[in-house]
């Protein structure tokens, strides 16, 4: 029996055992509660990686579609017929099924068991409005760490502000979707003591100074932004004076022919240039990234930080790392 039959007979004890010993790891578990519910689970070896989907049963299908109910008044439902796939989307690799009776929660149980994985590390909201009713989908987890929220595709931002208060424990926030595009329309996600926040967008992301210093996550990225080499200077003055005192590490991503003026960036601060890859702590694109000269500047409290620049096959990255 190969690796893939493995991943697929989940149901059988012989098979989990197998499994168990063959110590196939998956780090990323993924509930995404969407149109239907599916449940992506990846690991490092890209050929493992899977998709599952939950779909409801026939005549809960017919209620969807025909009747038309208020969204986000489902409940996460018992599901009918199981769909598994490994990412390369090859016919071959597609197993379908019956659901032999287990719930959604069972599933992700069944999933933490085999691949040895401590908890969720986040739920994909994607649609314009949530579709299943939130309490739900906590219900549906209880028991298992919810790492991150993910706001994707179309997520509204109605749905994604319910989400954020119905996770209070997720400490990472991942925000891509077209529809929030306005950092005003969630500055009280912006204020949170999370670990991590990254806002990417496709087109341009307007996000004032303003809204970056009310920032409170220890790690932000932010891509494709309107942010100008001012701009960078006035904030690198304002974490100088003791603004962002959360901040790690704050990394932005332009465009890859985007220049930087460094005399800008730098004006009026006091710097001493640095090599970045030999400073202890500090962990750059060691594998693929070009990385330039950096700045060490210090706030007036001796914290030291410093400015890098990286490049990449996708992008130009303006980096400020804090030390402890």
């Amino acid at each position: 029996m190969n690796a893939f039959r493995i991943n697929f007979s989940l149901l059988s004890n012989n098979a989990k055992q197998l499994a168990r010993s063959l110590n196939i790891t998956m780090d990323i578990l993924s509930l995404r509660p969407n149109d239907n519910i599916e449940i992506d689970i990846r690991g490092d070896d890209a050929s493992r990686n899977m998709r599952w989907t939950f779909y409801p049963p026939k005549r809960v299908r017919r209620f969807l579609w025909f009747k038309r109910p208020k969204r986000g008044s489902h409940s996460v439902y018992m599901p009918g017929r199981v769909e598994a796939k490994l990412f390369n989307w090859a016919p071959r690799d597609t197993v379908v099924f019956q659901n032999p009776g287990l719930s959604i929660s069972s599933w992700l149980k069944q999933f933490q068991d085999v691949y040895h994985n401590p908890g969720i590390v986040d739920i994909q909201l994607e649609k314009a409005a949530c579709i299943f009713d939130m309490e739900s989908i906590k219900d549906t987890v209880q028991g298992m760490d919810v790492n991150a929220l993910s706001f994707t595709e179309d997520c509204g931002v109605k749905c994604a502000q319910l989400a954020f208060r119905s996770f209070p424990e997720a400490k990472i926030l991942h925000i891509s979707s077209t529809a929030l595009s306005n950092p005003d329309e969630y500055q009280n996600m912006l204020i949170q003591n999370l670990d991590g926040l990254a806002i990417i967008k496709k087109g341009d992301l307007k996000i004032s100074l303003d809204q970056i210093l009310l920032i409170n996550s220890a790690t932000v990225f932010l891509s494709w932004t309107h942010i100008t080499d001012k701009l960078i200077n006035r904030y690198l003055k304002h974490w100088i004076q003791g603004s962002n005192p959360r901040m790690e590490n704050i990394r932005i991503a332009f465009e890859p022919n985007h220049i930087f003026d460094k005399d800008m960036i730098l004006k009026g601060l006091k710097f001493r240039r640095c090599l970045p890859y030999l400073k202890k702590g500090f962990e750059g694109m060691k594998t693929y990234g070009f990385m330039e000269f950096g700045f060490e500047i210090r706030r007036k409290d001796g914290t030291e930080g410093m400015i890098a620049f990286e490049n990449d096959d996708n992008s130009r990255y303006f980096i400020f790392h804090v030390f402890a």
